[in-house]
């Protein structure tokens, strides 16, 4: 992806992803506290009231016990009951089952019941009929006290079942959030990570040696109707008929002529001036036998590609050519990006190209784009020509000097 918009809003979403899995986690970290210290006051409240009943059947017990002072125990009896009504009621009101407030009703009445049985016990031991009051501790007492115990223990167990409940379900939304703010990073890396496809397999055929043929439909981006500006075509070098070795043999193809191609190199290595460029752009195009010439630089490294200087081609169509990106599918991005030269097979409705890489001990600056005349093929001899006078060319070129020859190479076009 290659829009910095979209690359900064799948930033933006990533991170108010992983801030709102944050914030989820949080409240529900804060929800599983809660319910531990509620569950903690619950158990503590039962466990006081277990040791509550305990006691008070203990004090029943010293009401008839021979040699304990009856009227002691029942003072203590009296103050544990009174600790014991509210509790329960606590308990009840704080059960968050129905499981478990059930059990405490069970064990409120028993209370209740105990209660009525506690004071005919004590009206028994006060009259001195211990044998009476023994009948009512041992045999009504004790059984509604065991109820109770029973009931409060059940609850503790409700409560308890229910909040270890409570908390895997939180636990289960934790990990839903965070394995949603995952999956939202997961597919912002991915779709923020650079996949590299057709380049790869460019530069493996470049490191291997292979020449590289662009396919029809993918030549120079230079539009090409009736009023595309071209207005100088390249004159077939030389006057001179081809060899004929028998009247019915066919001409054989004409390369660069190899004197022109080496004056035109040792002009190139004597240039001192800027203002020299264009001149020998026409005389390049002139020696490749070419309708147009376009030196391509990028804005910067790895930058979008414009045309810096031009030979055979109006302004107005160089300003219909526009920029090309590197990773784009065409002869003058590939020749860029692969730092080898490409050529661009001959038409019905297009002539052949050769682009080559403006390659210096720098690296590649740039592109030489060559649009050749009808009826010349971007043969071998001619893909080393335009390699050579790339090579040549690129020692001179540079982004600065590229842009101070744009717009009057353009013009002079």
């Amino acid at each position: 992806m290659k829009s910095r918009g979209l690359r900064v809003l799948l930033l933006v979403v990533a991170v108010a992803a992983m801030a709102a899995a944050g914030a989820v986690v949080w409240q529900l970290e804060q929800r599983i506290a809660a319910a531990r210290a509620g569950a903690d006051a619950f158990e503590r409240g039962a466990r006081d009231a277990v040791v509550g009943l305990a006691g008070w059947r203990a004090a029943q017990q010293a009401y008839v016990a021979e040699g304990q002072p009856s009227q002691a125990w029942m003072t203590k009896a009296t103050a544990i009951g009174d600790a014991l009504g509210p509790r329960l009621s606590a308990l009840r009101a704080a059960a968050t089952t129905s499981e478990a407030q059930g059990s405490l009703e069970s064990a409120v009445e028993a209370f209740t019941g105990l209660l009525q049985s506690d004071a005919r016990a004590r009206d028994f031991a006060k009259a001195g009929q211990l044998l009476s009051a023994s009948d009512v501790i041992f045999m009504e007492a004790a059984p509604a006290l065991d109820k109770a115990v029973i009931g409060v223990d059940t609850a503790r167990g409700r409560e308890s079942v229910a909040l270890a409940v409570e908390i895997e379900a939180l636990r289960r939304w934790e990990l839903i959030a965070l394995g949603a703010a995952a999956g939202v990073v997961l597919i912002a890396l991915l779709l923020l990570a650079p996949l590299p496809r057709a380049p790869a397999a460019e530069s493996d055929a470049a490191a291997a040696g292979e020449e590289i043929v662009i396919p029809r439909g993918a030549g120079l981006q230079i539009p090409h109707d009736l009023n595309d500006g071209v207005v100088s075509r390249a004159a077939p070098m030389g006057d001179v008929a081809p060899k004929i070795d028998s009247p019915g043999a066919a001409a054989a193809p004409k390369g660069p002529d190899l004197d022109a191609v080496a004056d035109l190199c040792s002009a190139l290595a004597r240039v001192q001036d800027t203002r020299e460029l264009p001149g020998l752009l026409e005389r390049t195009a002139g020696v490749l036998d070419a309708t147009g010439v376009i030196i391509w630089m990028p804005d910067g490294p790895q930058g979008t590609l414009r045309p810096v200087l031009a030979h055979g081609y109006a302004s107005l169509a160089l300003s219909r050519m526009g920029v090309i990106h590197p990773a784009s599918d065409n002869a003058t991005a590939t020749a860029y990006r692969t730092r080898t030269a490409v050529v661009v097979p001959a038409d019905v409705l297009a002539s052949g190209a050769v682009v080559a890489p403006l390659m210096s001990f720098e690296g590649c600056s740039g592109a030489m784009a060559v649009e050749l005349r009808e009826g010349v093929e971007p043969t071998p001899q001619v893909k080393a020509v335009a390699t050579i006078l790339a090579a040549q060319m690129a020692t001179m070129f540079t982004p600065a000097s590229a842009e101070s020859q744009a717009q009057p190479a353009a013009v002079k076009a």
